[in-house]
């Protein structure tokens, strides 16, 4: 494989209508979309970052120093605030200057967009590793992923960090000279979200790969001295970069960090060292606690993936590695491999989920970041067939590329808004997924079909119990008038007369204990294809 292709003006032109159209998909879809649990603390951290800027223009002299910090920045400490940041700036534009959207819409505009710019940048990806039908695939197949669908329609980080590990990937690809730029976009990454500190390893390791050769023709073998050993080469620019302007970035966009930056830096690291574990149900088993299974990743992958990126990423991958095996084995003159920073960016985080020790909450999105390399492997296994087809039809190739996008499509529309609970053809469906004894939800997103049950019915003050949903997700739908704004949040069940429950691990005990009260009484459910999601009680009389 040669350098890179260059990207010309009319490919930044396609791929900035790929964004617009999703960025669109996507808002469209969020309205339909319940509140996660993250969500709400999210926008209560939005809210009150929210206040340091404003003290900033009216208290400058105040803003800085210590104490306003900590009373602005403590609360959700436990990760870097970029994106909570434009949550807050999106939220102040959006909503509360222009009035054009609701206060959760514009919580969040910026993670859909982050989402739009991360189908942008696969596309761009694709053009310059074999071309535009290549990049078009793959960012269609990323799109239509249910699970990704899903996660970009949030105020969370999770599709936020796949485009920058993109951006970083890119940066690295057309780095040549520009070693500032890579450190920069390493350091605005590193503001997202904790996952992208893994990246210099994989790095490290296709520059290893780069240089196996220099490397082990700088071996020295025993002299008459005895002297022996490798002549390493002087350390390269883009370490310097990444390990000097990254951490940079990432301390200064942080006020937090200020006052104490060693201190709380160490409490960030540890956190997600030793993050808790939550409950997965995988084959009908509660998975509570490590070791966790080492297939877990590979296994759900491919129960959520659309069939044919599942087909085609396992022959690229195959293709890849054997192209890999040939030119260790003859040697080769590329200097930049392609393939095999191809294989690191898919298999990296799929490795590090898959250790017995990491927790595996949340579905699949703790190694998404991993998708979209994914989707540029099936691309570039299907690009012979569709430069074939091309000779013979020139409408074939757009035809072909519709058909292997169809699959993940349908199943994207047929979960929404249950995209957590989304599973592909080899599970045959929720139903079949239902079957095997799957996860079918995570934090309390999908109760928003059954909030216009108990509007309707509750009675004035009514007191709900929310399961997984919290209070802030709770206020967060009486602000935008989605939830009637008399009903109260309650914690405890015996004094709720509406109880929520959800179908995962971590609830069966709400629900059990809803079933042994004689005054229960199931209301609604939220389901998709007969399996319910998430079930709504009524206290009889009440």
């Amino acid at each position: 494989m040669g350098i890179m292709k260059p990207v010309s003006s009319q490919h930044y032109r396609v791929a900035l209508l790929l964004a617009l159209v999703y960025m669109l998909l996507l808002i469209l879809a969020q309205m339909q979309t319940g509140v996660t649990r993250d969500e709400g603390y999210y926008f209560k951290a939005a809210h009150e970052y929210s206040g340091w800027f404003k003290q900033i223009v009216e208290e400058p002299s105040k803003a800085f120093s210590a104490q306003a910090i900590d009373k602005h920045w403590s609360y959700n400490h436990e990760h870097p605030v970029l994106m909570k940041t434009l949550f807050a700036a999106s939220y102040s534009l959006f909503h509360e200057v222009l009035g054009w959207t609701s206060e959760i819409t514009a919580m969040r505009l910026p993670g859909i967009a982050m989402s739009a710019l991360g189908v942008a940048l696969t596309f761009l990806l694709g053009v310059g590793w074999c071309g535009v039908r290549t990049g078009l695939l793959a960012a269609l197949f990323l799109a239509f992923q249910p699970r990704y669908f899903y996660h970009g329609q949030l105020a969370c980080f999770d599709a936020a960090v796949i485009t920058m590990w993109l951006a970083v990937a890119l940066a690295w690809l057309y780095r040549e000279d520009h070693h500032l730029r890579l450190g920069l976009v390493f350091g605005l990454a590193m503001a997202t979200k904790h996952n992208v500190l893994f990246f210099p390893i994989l790095l490290l390791l296709h520059w290893l790969w780069l240089h196996r050769e220099a490397l082990l023709r700088g071996y020295r073998p025993a002299s008459v001295d005895g002297a022996h050993g490798f002549a390493l080469p002087v350390i390269p620019w883009w370490v310097l970069a990444m390990g000097l302007i990254g951490p940079l970035v990432f301390l200064l966009h942080w006020p937090y960090l200020w006052p104490a930056p060693l201190e709380r830096i160490g409490f960030y690291l540890n956190f997600h060292l030793h993050h808790e574990h939550y409950p997965v149900r995988y084959f009908g088993a509660g998975l509570w606690e490590p070791p966790f299974p080492i297939t877990f990743p590979l296994v759900m992958s491919a129960l959520t993936l659309s069939l044919p990126l599942v087909v085609a990423c396992c022959g690229g991958f195959f293709e890849q590695s054997r192209q890999m095996l040939h030119r260790l084995w003859w040697g080769s003159s590329d200097r930049h491999d392609k393939g095999a920073f191809l294989l690191l960016n898919l298999c990296i985080p799929v490795l590090l989920i898959a250790a017995p020790s990491v927790p595996i909450f949340g579905g699949t999105k703790h190694w998404m970041n991993a998708l979209p390399f994914a989707a540029l492997l099936a691309a570039l296994f299907c690009a012979p067939i569709l430069a074939h087809l091309a000779k013979l039809r020139p409408w074939a190739p757009a035809l072909t590329i519709a058909l292997l996008v169809l699959p993940g499509a349908v199943t994207t529309a047929r979960a929404h808004p249950h995209g957590i609970a989304a599973y592909s053809e080899l599970a045959f469906g929720l139903r079949g997924a239902a079957a095997l004894g799957m996860q079918r939800q995570f934090w309390g997103g999908g109760l928003r079909p059954l909030l216009a049950t108990i509007n309707a019915e509750a009675k004035q003050g009514a007191k709900i119990f929310g399961d997984r949903m919290n209070e802030d997700s709770f206020k967060a739908y009486q602000r935008d008038g989605i939830l009637r704004a008399d009903l109260r949040f309650t914690l405890h069940m015996s004094r709720a007369q509406w109880w929520f429950t959800f179908h995962q691990p971590d609830s069966d005990w709400v629900l059990s204990a809803i079933r042994s009260r004689v005054d229960a009484r199931l209301v609604a459910v939220a389901d998709r294809e007969g399996v319910t999601i998430v079930s709504l009680y009524r206290r009889e009389g009440k």
